[in-house]
């Protein structure tokens, strides 16, 4: 069984290790774009772009739960950019502005304690809108000149329908109820950023094929039906018409804009960069480097375990069940909490052998 997701090359090889600027340690793939002119598409930056991309997602499903009256469902989604995503993405946009790294990190706190604090909507919308804009102005620092490329764009388009997919998926029981509602309000902001990402390009996608453009409206329709807002429709869209779709889109911004195509993703690969990150966490962490242990952490699970998450679910979900929260959360957490490197060390060794009774889960279910 195997996870797809958005990578240039197979995802246990972009990231054991690779600067920003060379994921992979190879050249990058090339967009044309609508304009026909070659240029590189850094899979780095596209990866964090994705994850930047997950923030405006997050705060567009937070307010819109808020308003709704739901402060509790609400600060699920304000905090996760703080609690999980920055500690990914900060190290890059730190290198390439740190201006930009500053405001970033002040405007999503500034942002969650608004919610947490039950403040009136209209802080809390001008809060999202400078979170927003410090979202923005991160991404064009990392990607430079490539910001505005519509292959770029498009690159990050593909990559957060896909984790769109993944996040369906974790949502339901056998396809047929929403289990997990958070996961499925993830889904939700994602495919409602992409789609926000989408039309500015649509006119370049367009220009390029006016059939392949159409083809992408439909995909989005199937996308809408499936997502229409932050509660799940009474009737729900089959995950394999949702993936269809999140694929569909992608070829097609492949084709169209020269994005960065969706390949299948390894388990074997992926546990090894997973047990390589935990490699490079125990020697920091064993140095006194606790701030990029809570980094390497962070990236394990989201730019790693996430890929397969949905895969383990499906072929032993007790695993993930202990995996998930251990390596998403609480590793990060009994980091900066400045737990004894001997607990540090007991939970990294107990993350592997869960990912070795996951990876013999899904070799049993291929």
């Amino acid at each position: 069984m195997k996870a797809r997701r958005w990578m240039a090359v197979p995802i246990g090889l972009v990231l054991l290790g690779a600067a920003c600027g060379d994921p992979g340690g190879g050249s990058s793939p090339s967009s044309t774009g609508a304009g026909g002119e070659a240029g590189a598409i850094d899979a780095g930056a596209v990866g964090i772009g994705e994850l930047l991309g997950q923030v405006h997602g997050h705060h567009a499903a937070a307010l819109e739960l808020y308003a709704a009256g739901d402060q509790t469902g609400a600060l699920v989604h304000a905090a996760h950019p703080g609690y999980e995503i920055l500690a990914s993405v900060i190290p890059d946009i730190s290198e390439a502005d740190p201006d930009a790294a500053d405001e970033l990190e002040a405007t999503v706190e500034e942002t969650r304690q608004l919610v947490e604090d039950g403040a009136e909507i209209s802080e809390i919308e001008a809060a999202i809108v400078a979170a927003g804009a410090a979202t923005d102005a991160a991404r064009a620092a990392v990607a430079g000149d490539s910001d505005d490329d519509p292959g770029y764009q498009g690159s990050v388009i593909a990559a957060l329908l896909t984790t769109s997919g993944n996040e369906y998926e974790e949502a339901l029981v056998g396809g047929e109820e929403v289990r997990n509602l958070p996961e499925y309000q993830d889904g939700y902001a994602f495919v409602a950023e992409a789609k926000r990402m989408y039309d500015g390009i649509r006119a370049e996608v367009e220009a390029a094929s006016t059939e392949e453009a159409e083809e992408i409206d439909a995909a989005f329709e199937t996308l809408a039906a499936a997502f229409p807002s932050v509660s799940p429709p009474k009737t729900l869209t089959s995950l394999i018409d949702v993936k269809a779709a999140t694929e569909l889109i992608g070829h097609e911004l492949e084709e169209t804009v020269g994005a960065l195509p969706v390949v299948q993703s390894d388990p074997p690969e992926v546990a090894a960069a997973i047990n390589a990150l935990l490699d490079e966490l125990v020697e920091a962490y064993e140095d006194g480097d606790a701030e990029r242990a809570a980094e390497l952490s962070a990236e394990a699970y989201l730019e790693h375990y996430e890929v397969i998450e949905a895969a383990v679910i499906e072929a032993a979900e007790d695993v993930n069940a202990e995996l998930e929260p251990l390596l998403g959360a609480e590793l990060r957490a009994q980091i900066q909490a400045g737990a004894s490197v001997d607990d540090i060390n007991a939970m990294v060794e107990r993350i592997r052998e869960l990912l070795d009774d996951a990876l013999a889960a899904l070799e049993a279910a291929e």
